[in-house]
């Protein structure tokens, strides 16, 4: 962060964010978008106050957290540090994504500090689900929620109640292990701070006034102009084939590296779809009202469950295709100036 102190004029809206983001956080409704009020302060304020407002919200949530364990006379157990870890890496991440600070070590554009953030995320994530599913009692606990869940549907629908009867805690921790550790948690971290970086941007945007935002529009739109090394495609295909062999051999530990390769890889090829998306949008045909009513027609689609999956498909599928098809070629009237001008930039 900056050597300087923070302002007066910076710490209010921190201030504000941060209360904003622990409410949500605290919200049964709105914890989805616990990060919408960071990514609001770095696209609007820089940052300063982004990396301010981090801070706080990790003093504030630690205190609550574990205040609230102590006072109700619990002992302190790592599921309630890990969770408190979690949040405080989560939101981390999320503002070096879209902010990080002058001094950061690592120099990347914005969609590489994505893939990076949310594979450090979902790390994370995995290693708390796994030191919470095998703590004593977790068991347990799954089972009081199946019977729960099977009392109030008993009698509503027969079907519906012997199938839920064939579902065993068993069978439940076992979904949970596979979904999550083959992919699952990487997916529900980069769609976490995707989104939360979309929405957050639009935010900052109705509430700009024309004034200046605290982030360059060029790292806003790196996907505009972000593409995989060729050499990915090779990836994709053998992680893929290798993740089938591995799977039907029961070799548990690389089928799980390999399969979260294969999610990497297609996360890559979504960014480069998005990237595709982004050009055809920059066009100065393309009206400003019209890019935000499709930007938001964009996250709409997203959140709708069965439509998200062909959405997703589809984008990756282009991204794809963008080895063999140059969609992002700039229209020209004329031959570049020097070789080097009409070369793609290839990251």
């Amino acid at each position: 962060m900056h050597t300087e102190a923070i302002t007066k004029k910076e710490l209010v809206p921190a201030l504000i964010g941060a209360g904003i983001c622990l409410f949500f956080s605290r919200s049964s409704l709105l914890v989805l978008f616990f990060l919408l009020p960071l990514g609001f302060l770095a696209f609007r304020y820089g940052y300063r106050v982004a990396w301010c407002a981090v801070l706080l919200v990790i003093a504030g949530n630690t205190f609550i957290a574990l205040g609230t364990t102590l006072s109700r006379g619990f002992a302190l157990t790592g599921t309630t540090l890990w969770g408190v870890f979690y949040f405080a890496a989560v939101s981390a991440l999320f503002v070096w994504i879209i902010a990080p600070p002058a001094s950061s070590p690592i120099k990347a554009c914005g969609t590489i500090r994505l893939v990076i953030g949310s594979s450090l995320s979902a790390v994370i994530l995995m290693l708390m689900l796994f030191r919470t599913m095998t703590s004593p009692g977790f068991l347990e606990h799954v089972t009081a929620i199946s019977n729960s869940v099977a009392a109030r549907q008993a009698g509503a629908d027969v079907v519906q109640t012997a199938l839920l009867a064939e579902v065993t805690p068993e069978i439940t921790l076992n979904f949970i292990r596979t979904t999550v550790f083959r992919g699952g948690a990487l997916v529900s971290s980069v769609l976490l701070f995707f989104l939360c970086r979309q929405l957050s941007f639009i935010l900052a945007r109705l509430f700009a006034r024309n004034k200046a935002l605290g982030i360059s529009f060029q790292e806003v739109n790196s996907l505009l102009i972000f593409r995989v090394h060729p050499m990915l495609i090779w990836v994709l295909s053998a992680s893929l084939l290798l993740a089938v062999i591995t799977s039907q051999a029961n070799l548990e530990i690389p089928a799980l590296v390999l399969w979260n390769i294969l999610i990497l890889c297609g996360i890559l090829y979504l960014a480069q779809g998005i990237g595709i998306l982004q050009f055809f949008l920059a066009r100065p045909t393309v009206t400003p009202f019209l890019k935000l009513l499709l930007s938001i027609l964009f996250v709409v689609l997203i959140l709708s469950p069965g439509i998200n999956v062909v959405l997703f498909g589809g984008v990756v599928l282009l991204g794809i295709a963008e080895n063999w098809v140059p969609f992002r070629v700039p229209k020209s009237n004329g031959p570049p100036s020097t070789p080097e001008a009409g070369r793609d930039t290839g990251i």
